[in-house]
This record gives structure tokens, C-alpha cells and sequence, in this order.
């Protein structure tokens, strides 16, 4: 009998091989022959799967969305459980943040999709940081409603800033501007504002 081929699986190797390219040399570096090169598989198979370039950027960004939230997904649920709306915002934030080098990978992909500004403005397309930022603002109003968080601030506009600080705590780490856990104390630096300490 002929292999099943998992065809999913499949777009999944050739995306790993656009990442690579990708965190090396920016998206200007990726073409569908230096995938198919990078992938060790034929020029042909490649456009099997995408025609066209725009469709490879396009299932790439698709999947960077889908990684990130598997690699937080884990920390998130743990905080979920435990109540804490603070401890929750903090795994959305720090969930961000490289810790690991598949974590660092994954972070220079994203930003070579953000340089070039490639599949993130369309409207089909599942953007990062507006996901971060509504789980935020969701906690935040929790965390008001049952006085465990600052009345003084707009929920909206703290998840926002928040969301923008993460981000650029991502180039930091990246460059090696703060190391992971430096950037981890800004977050809990900007926690114990939100979230007062209140005697019991």
C-alpha cells in the first residue's frame, strides 16, 4: 500500500523551513526554492502545498499564532486555575517573552513578519497582540469588579500598554538588552501597581 501522507504535517515541516530562513535572514531571504532547499524536499512539492509565496507568509503567520499560544497555553491554564486574575496577566506576559532557544526562534520570526508588516493587516488573518490584549483587559475588569485591582485605570488602556511593553520586552531580550528574568521583574514591577497588595 502507498504511504499516507499527513498533509498537514507536511505544511507544518515547510513552515518550520520558512522559520529558519526566516530567523536567519528575514522574509526578504524566503522564496519557495530556499524552503524547498531548507526542507529537503522538491521545488515541486513546495508549490503543491502553496502556489504562491503570499500563501506560504500567510500559513507561516498562521502558524506563529498557533506556537505562541501552545507554548503560554500550559502557564495560562495553571493561573486560570488558581483564581488569581494577577497571576493570570502575568502568564499572558511573560508567555511572550523567549526563555528557551526554540522560544528565541520563534520570537525572530515574529519579528520579521512585523518589519515587513507581511499577512498581519489582512482581515483573514489571526493578529497577536489584540488576542494578549482582550484576555488582559478581561482580567483586569474582573480583578476591578471584585477590588483586587486598581479602580483608577482604564482596563482597556492598562492591557494595551501592557501588551506594547511585552512586546518591546521581547526585542529586549532578544537583542540582550535585559536577560528573561530582568524582563519577567519589569512585568511583576508593573503587576504590583495594578494589583495592590491589600491586607487580608
Amino acid at each position: 500500500m502507498p504511504k499516507r501522507v499527513d498533509h498537514q504535517q507536511r505544511r507544518r515541516e515547510i513552515a518550520e523551513a520558512l522559520f529558519r530562513i526566516a530567523a536567519g535572514r528575514g522574509l526578504q531571504g524566503v522564496t519557495l526554492r530556499a524552503v524547498a532547499a531548507e526542507a529537503g524536499i522538491s521545488m515541486n512539492l513546495v508549490q503543491y502545498y502553496f502556489p504562491a509565496k503570499e500563501d506560504m507568509l500567510r500559513f507561516g503567520w498562521q502558524r506563529i499564532v498557533e506556537l505562541s499560544a501552545e507554548r503560554a497555553a500550559g502557564g495560562i491554564t495553571r493561573a486560570l486555575e488558581s483564581g488569581d486574575e494577577r497571576a493570570v496577566v502575568r502568564a499572558y506576559l511573560t508567555g511572550v517573552l523567549p526563555s528557551d532557544e526554540r522560544g528565541r526562534m520563534l520570537c525572530a520570526v515574529q519579528i520579521a513578519y512585523f518589519a515587513v508588516d507581511v499577512t498581519r493587516g489582512e482581515q483573514d488573518q489571526e493578529p497577536l497582540l489584540p488576542h494578549l490584549v482582550r484576555a488582559v483587559a478581561e482580567q483586569i475588569r474582573t480583578a476591578q469588579a471584585l477590588h483586587r485591582a486598581s479602580p483608577d485605570v482604564d482596563a482597556q488602556h492598562e492591557a494595551d500598554a501592557l501588551a506594547t511593553m511585552a512586546a518591546g520586552l521581547v526585542s529586549g531580550v532578544m537583542v540582550g538588552a535585559y536577560t528573561p528574568e530582568q524582563a519577567e521583574r519589569l512585568v511583576d514591577y508593573r503587576l504590583d501597581r495594578l494589583f495592590p497588595s491589600r491586607p487580608h
